[in-house]
């Protein structure tokens, strides 16, 4: 990874790989931007598909792909034809609050094979006390963690790979309120708090 590559994004990366389930054949990622986690799955995933609206990430993910089991595909996650049922694991980086949040949990649950595995890095937006108190200690993180990536100052969330890609600022969800819905669309998932300003929702598919 080159030194200014980092961002909290990649950072929560190893959450994904964390949970790749065994025999792990295909995966999808929702929001892929401009590929890195896609290209950085096919390394251990024979097959793998990106999926983005933006044109712009997906042309840049295309230019980057270079190897076979790799496909991207450019439009609306929750409108693009998917085999239901089609894969075995999924993985939403910073994806899920540009969609209905209830919308797209629903549809990447249906996409999961059984015993399939859905991971969410996620945004939401502060809203009790224990949230606020983590501001100070995520700040204070950020800056270790910059300091130690040697990661360039810059505009955060705006450029990936060198590409414009869009934001969505605020959250229209808080944390509380993600977990709530979580539990009712995945029952037996695990919600966890992160301290770079990221949630994880991790949950396997029964069967």
């Amino acid at each position: 990874m080159a030194s200014d590559e980092w961002n909290h994004n990649v950072h929560y990366h190893r959450v994904v790989f964390e949970a790749i389930p065994d025999g792990c054949a295909s995966a999808l990622d929702v929001g892929c931007g401009t590929g890195r986690l896609t290209r950085e799955l096919r390394r251990v995933v024979p097959s793998v598909t990106g999926v983005d609206q933006d044109e712009r990430c997906i042309a840049a993910a295309r230019a980057r792909a270079g190897t076979d089991g790799l496909e991207y595909r450019q439009g609306d996650f929750l409108d693009l034809p998917l085999p239901s049922g089609g894969f075995d694991l999924i993985a939403a980086v910073a994806s899920v609050h540009h969609m209905d949040t209830a919308a797209a949990l629903s549809r990447m649950r249906d996409l999961l094979r059984p015993g399939g595995v859905l991971v969410v890095i996620g945004l939401a937006r502060e809203s009790t006390p224990l949230d606020f108190a983590r501001l100070v200690p995520a700040t204070v993180h950020h800056r270790v963690q910059r300091f130690r990536h040697r990661s360039r100052p810059g505009p955060r969330g705006l450029i990936t790979d060198g590409v414009e890609v869009p934001v969505v600022w605020p959250p229209a969800l808080t944390y509380r309120q993600v977990r709530r819905l979580a539990r009712t669309l995945l029952p037996g998932m695990r919600f966890r708090r992160h301290l770079l300003w990221r949630y994880s929702i991790c949950w396997r598919k029964p069967g």
